[in-house]
């Protein structure tokens, strides 16, 4: 039989990054068309040539929903070439999301409110659904092969910038494993084209550009694809493929030609053609790649990202949770009245804002200022839903403060006692023990670092991450500052500490930098909760916040969404290269803590701060940042800086708490804290779910036909649960798109074993 060699194809498609995804913008007097024409102009140069065999794989939802409703001429073809395999309508969901910062319940929306689309264009057998599409994610999270074989995917594809090893499959956190279509003989080739604005309209639109008003040009591949071709050939397998990995590109006709003068060339010895994706999942032996000997954890990547543009990341899982209230209040109002109603259409669109800003260059705070503009407006009018179903701005405790006239005291606040002064809290016990003790010199300074101090510091760098070394060592940084030196004021209430300061020094980058800490009791009596609020205009800096615990271990452990991993720190690792940044700094869904032995710790829970690093001594993390370097992110043809939102100038609040304890907090324990912590209020789940789970959804299902209740197993380790549904029901166990897994039982209480970090979906009718 004679060998095969395939071309595939893969045009990547940003709905956000360099450019807005659906409005021109103007900057510096040219303007900037958006994605969504690029994106036409990408998908109408392909139906072009599809009739000659040329093939196509892109699969993000809103990129298509976007072009077919607006070229509704072109549907039916892009339905014939879905359908015969020409056209792979990959499963990437609403976007390809960022699968380490949003709310967890975000990942499972953003493939569950893209699949009507998919069963419409593709078809719901369609095997281009069967691959997970991850493309140029930075990072991914640990239980990301559960998700992906959830929404019925048999393969992953494109695993950016952190890969599993070679001819492996990729392992998640709870055993879940999936193949990997990276793998395999092959080549690859690239051509990155950034269609500049017309130098005669600037971008305006004229005859000369065919009133597109950008100047489309093609470019060479960064390896000439014939020698591609004749390498594949030599290769000694029976298949070979070259990838071609093109972004923003239009496809073109001397590919095609290239292809069918290698084919006469060889003819006889080789079929050589284009090809796709699903091609791959029959042609690689998927069961045969072996399993790394743990999980494979992703990240960091890019850890720049966890910190950017800090409002995309606090707004996008706020409105989420928001949205997962007024579902689960819908649900039970239906569930009451024994009647189910699909969820409005108005959910669901507030869900697809949501889902667009989980894009991996949104979220992210990759994009230029524009872009986020029409970011912020679409999470606007997803919040104008939740507050139309009465979800009000949280409220926090009021304390009647007062001057310290001594600057300094003591204050018990239940089991901890607190000791402060105008620096900050100098010691903190829990029930009589110091878990903090005196602090690694982790910063210039001549004193002693204070619980919960912050810090700013050098951060030369782009969206990405730092590319300059900030110091020699973690361990002792010569460019941090630690800001208590300037606090002007403590007031003290009831059960509540508020210190306030500004920077006066001479940094010429940073202008101005305000700061006021309130640190007061939680409502369950056991945590510290910060309130913290920022006014920063700063070049280059970033402002961290240091908790120093009395431990040396290199280990301590994150929560990630669906699940929770260990972490090792490793000073070898620092990497500050263009694409490899590694900073050991991590993201985190709602908590991380820091074991000191069996019983006593010291865990830190979050809102919207996803960027933690713990090195022996301490944890860290980071509330702002202020890059300035481009990278790869400025318009082409315009000057650079259509990115001065990035140094996130104005007024912020943060809010963190941080949870000593002596008495053995579990991973159960944290995991219910950190949800509590992060819902606008508990989910009105009208069930009685008893076990190591916790409830992520409660929600009326997509068809109106019942209710689908989701549970996560919180304790990483096989958990028996009970599920009392109070009346005699009809229960499905379904996947992550509320599809049956099962036939349905009767039954008025469900009970399963879940096993470690499941995510267990069930319907209920």
């Amino acid at each position: 039989m004679a060998k095969l060699v395939l071309v595939v194809p893969h045009y990547h498609m940003d709905p956000v990054w360099r450019r807005a995804f659906d409005r021109a913008v103007e900057i510096g007097g040219v303007v900037m068309r958006p994605y969504t024409e690029v994106e036409a102009a990408i998908i109408h140069k392909w139906l072009e040539l599809a009739g000659e065999g040329y093939t196509f794989a892109e699969g993000q939802v809103a990129v298509w929903r976007t072009f077919l409703r607006r070229n509704r001429a072109s549907r039916a073809a892009v339905m014939e070439h879905a359908r015969s395999g020409n056209f792979n309508m990959v499963c990437c969901g609403e976007t390809i999301s960022d699968t380490n910062m949003p709310a967890a319940e975000g990942l499972v929306r953003n493939y569950l409110l893209a699949w009507p689309m998919y069963e419409e264009i593709a078809g719901a057998d369609n095997s281009s659904l069967q691959i997970g599409w991850v493309a140029d994610a930075f990072g991914n999270g640990p239980n990301t092969p559960q998700i992906l074989r959830l929404c019925g995917c048999r393969a992953a594809a494109y695993l950016s910038y952190r890969q599993v090893p070679a001819g492996q499959a990729w392992l998640g956190i709870d055993g879940t494993s999936i193949p990997v279509l990276d793998h395999g003989p092959r080549e690859n080739a690239g051509e990155y084209m950034k269609h500049v604005p017309c130098t005669r309209c600037k971008g305006h639109g004229c005859t000369q550009c065919g009133k597109s008003g950008m100047i489309w040009a093609d470019v060479p591949l960064t390896a000439p694809l014939a020698e591609m071709i004749d390498r594949s050939v030599a290769k000694p397998e029976p298949w070979a493929i070259v990838m071609l990995s093109c972004e923003e590109q239009r496809p073109n006709q001397k590919y095609l030609d290239i292809i069918r003068q290698a084919a006469a060339r060889y003819a006889g010895q080789c079929e050589i053609r284009m090809g796709n994706y699903t091609e791959l999942l029959d042609l690689m032996d998927l069961d045969a790649q072996p399993l790394p000997t743990t999980p494979d954890d992703l990240n960091p990547g890019m850890p720049g990202c966890y910190v950017t543009y800090i409002r995309n990341k606090q707004r996008t899982k706020q409105i989420a949770y928001e949205l997962l209230a007024v579902e689960a209040s819908l649900a039970t109002t239906s569930w009451r009245k024994g009647k189910p109603k699909a969820p409005p259409k108005k959910i669901d669109d507030a869900w697809r804002n949501v889902l667009f800003n989980q894009f991996h260059d949104a979220i992210t705070g990759t994009h230029i200022d524009d872009a986020n503009d029409e970011l912020m407006d679409m999470l606007d009018a997803a919040q104008a839903v939740t507050r139309s179903y009465g979800v009000a701005p949280a409220v926090r405790p009021k304390h009647a403060f007062a001057k310290c006239r001594s600057a300094e005291g003591m204050m018990q606040m239940g089991p901890l006692e607190v000791q402060y002064d105008l620096h900050g809290i100098a010691r903190l016990l829990v029930n009589g023990q110091d878990l903090f003790g005196a602090s690694p010199r982790a910063v210039y300074a001549d004193r002693p670092f204070r619980v919960g101090e912050l810090v700013v510091e050098d951060d030369w760098g782009d969206a990405w991450g730092t590319r300059k070394s900030p110091h020699a060592s973690v361990q002792y940084d010569y460019s941090s500052v630690a800001l208590a030196d300037a606090n002007a004021a403590v007031d003290v209430a009831e059960s509540a500490i508020r210190w306030i300061g500004q920077y006066r020094g001479n940094d010429p980058r940073i202008k101005k930098l305000k700061w006021t800490v309130t640190a007061c009791l939680s409502a369950d009596g056991r945590r510290l909760d910060f309130h913290t609020t920022v006014d920063w205009d700063t070049h280059s800096k970033r402002l961290r916040v240091l908790v120093p615990v009395r431990s040396s271990d290199p280990t301590a452990t994150w929560e990630v969404p669906f699940g929770f991993i260990d972490r090792t720190y490793d000073e070898s690792r620092l990497d500050y290269s263009d694409w490899k940044s590694n900073t050991m700094e991590f993201p985190a869904l709602h908590w991380v803590r820091k074991r000191i032995d069996a019983s006593r710790g010291v865990a830190i829970l979050n809102k919207g701060l996803p960027c933690f690093r713990w090195s022996p001594g301490r944890w860290d993390f980071s509330l702002l940042r202020s890059p300035e370097m481009p990278f790869c992110s400025y318009p082409l043809g315009i000057e650079p800086y259509a990115i001065d939102g990035w140094r996130d100038t104005g007024r912020h609040e943060f809010e963190y708490s941080i949870w000593p304890y002596t008495d053995g907090v579990s991973e159960p324990d944290l995991t219910r804290a950190g949800y509590a912590y992060n819902l606008p209020a508990p989910l009105a789940v009208p069930l009685a779910v008893e076990g190591n789970a916790i409830a992520t959804a409660w929600k009326p299902a997509q068809d109106g036909r019942g209710w689908v209740l989701r549970v996560q197993e919180i304790a990483g380790q096989d958990s028996p649960v009970t599920v009392d549904l109070g009346r005699d029901c009809q229960v499905t166990v379904c996947d992550l798109l509320e599809r049956p897994l099962g036939e349905p039982v009767e039954i008025s209480c469900y009970k399963t074993t879940l096993h470690k970090h499941e995510i267990h979906t069930i319907r209920i009718a």
